[in-house]
């Protein structure tokens, strides 16, 4: 490989790592819970406090490697990911998230809920610490070269069961520095305090519906539309399919092979002849002239027709009258 392919190889790596980076700083810290008694559930039907992360960018990031903590950390300007490290085998409040779980892919614009139940060994989901009732609990969340990506200090007023939650999912007025203004406490009675671990704070509002149910509160109007819709695409279909069978006979017509015409001809069935003595031509012809003959030599013999009585077959007609004497 040419300079100029390994130069483009690095190019691409810096600027995937680089893309990587910048995605992973969307992250944000979006809604926590200290206390848990009668509120959201783990994998394994146990309550405690969780912390819910929000993908506020549009493409997937994995948190893999990333560090989460309630210490507030003062880490050296060289080597931070090292330290980082080190910290978190030994500091059971400082949490580096493992790799290889499918479950640490965040898709864009999603949540994913991590419980603060003091047992890693739940998964990787599962916190090694715990968060404490009745204080300010400090959490952030470092990126996998040490770089601060959120933080958040939850009062120490918070009641058990109701959460600390950003009023917009992943909204902050100075990009990764905690606005409490920005923040509420929630407690679950109304939809606009809702405790929603792994779902959105708040809904997206769409405008034109929310005029049509101003105009239409019972939705009469739009059970009229939508009737008139119906009939008026099951009447067009009616019309098209008439016109499509208009279009196949005509086409079916035009198609048919014509048959061949066969002459005929005015031939008149050759009449049955009666005329004995005609018959008796032929065969008085055929004895001079073939030397042809029936059963017995010099004797023409026929048959007697079941219709009609032959001439040479009558007596009338064979028998002379004796002369009168």
């Amino acid at each position: 490989m040419n300079k100029k392919g390994i130069l483009l190889v690095l190019f691409a790596a810096i600027m995937s790592l680089t893309a990587l980076a910048q995605g992973r700083m969307d992250m944000r810290i979006n809604e926590v819970m200290v206390q848990n008694d009668s509120n959201y559930v783990d994998h394994y039907g146990h309550r405690s406090g969780w912390i819910e992360l929000f993908n506020a960018s549009y493409g997937t990031n994995g948190i893999e490697q990333m560090f989460l903590t309630t210490k507030k950390l003062n880490l050296p300007k060289k080597d931070k990911n090292l330290y980082l490290q080190q910290l978190a085998k030994t500091d059971p409040s400082v949490y580096e998230i493992p790799g290889g779980d499918a479950e640490t892919d965040i898709a864009p614009r999603t949540h994913v809920v991590l419980f603060a139940n003091g047992h890693q060994a739940g998964g990787a989901l599962y916190l090694p610490f715990t968060l404490t009732p009745g204080r300010e609990n400090y959490i952030a969340l470092y990126d996998v070269n040490g770089d601060l990506v959120d933080e958040v200090t939850v009062p120490a007023n918070l009641p058990a069961n109701c959460s600390y939650a950003r009023n917009v999912d992943g909204h902050d007025s100075i990009a990764h520095e905690f606005t409490p203004s920005l923040w509420s406490i929630r407690d679950g009675k109304t939809d606009a305090t809702a405790i929603t671990p792994g779902k959105y704070n708040t809904s997206n509002v769409n405008e034109n519906i929310e005029k049509f149910h101003e105009k239409d509160p019972h939705g009469f109007i739009i059970a009229i539309i939508a009737m008139l819709i119906v009939f008026s695409a099951l009447i067009l279909l009616y019309i098209c399919f008439k016109l499509f069978a208009k279009v196949a006979v005509k086409a079916g017509k035009k198609s048919e092979i014509q048959s061949v015409k066969v002459p005929t001809y005015d031939l008149e069935p050759e009449k049955e002849t009666n005329d004995d003595e005609v018959v008796a031509a032929i065969g008085l012809a055929l004895h001079l002239h073939l030397n042809a003959h029936d059963h017995e030599s010099g004797v023409l013999t026929f048959a007697k027709r079941r219709t009609t009585n032959s001439g040479w077959g009558s007596k009338l007609n064979l028998l002379r009258t004796m002369p009168e004497k």
